[in-house]
């Protein structure tokens, strides 16, 4: 049942001696786990940023996404992009995970992580050059949790790769179009 919000939220990076995960659960055991067990080491070997969601003036973690640094085959894409480099290989962020803990679920904080997802992406274009937002959709739960998380990023325009129906993208050229709406 969503609670009201008392107070405004915060996105902010992961500070795993601040930020207080004992008690997020989402749902599904391996987003709890990664952020119980895993995160605090990705990002400390620099593989991952964590940006969780807090209210001001509290340290439970309302919900997190993960991003990361990847490449991208052009082949993959029905067309090849203009100006895409010989080597084939195109810069992409790599979603890793969005999950909100099932106390906070409903309250459209999926979506504010996403926002925020977004705002990453165009920092990174415009500084190091990114093509795309990347992501593989998870399977855990079965056929119709795989498709109701893949309408759910399919909502914010992400497109699936026809030879891996479980990974999509977004350009970043159709994410500012998003942003600037």
């Amino acid at each position: 049942m969503p609670t009201e919000r008392s107070a405004p939220l915060r996105i902010e990076r992961f500070d795993p001696a601040r930020h207080d995960r004992s008690g997020f659960s989402c749902g599904v055991p391996r987003l709890d786990n990664f952020l119980q067990l895993t995160a605090k080491k990705q990002q400390a070997a620099d593989m991952t940023r964590v940006y969780v969601v807090v209210e001001d003036g509290d340290t439970r973690i309302l919900g997190y996404h993960t991003i990361g640094m990847g490449m991208m085959e052009a082949s993959l894409l029905k067309k090849r992009p203009r100006g895409s480099p010989d080597h084939g290989e195109l810069p992409v962020l790599f979603l890793g995970q969005v999950a909100v803990d099932e106390r906070a679920q409903g309250q459209g904080l999926g979506g504010i992580l996403m926002h925020h997802v977004f705002e990453k992406a165009r920092l990174v274009a415009d500084e190091a050059g990114c093509f795309a937002l990347l992501l593989d959709v998870m399977t855990d739960g079965g056929e119709e949790a795989f498709e109701r998380r893949r309408d759910w990023y399919a909502g914010f325009g992400f497109e699936p790769f026809t030879s891996r129906p479980a990974r999509m993208f977004l350009t970043l050229k159709d994410m500012r179009a998003i942003l600037e709406r």
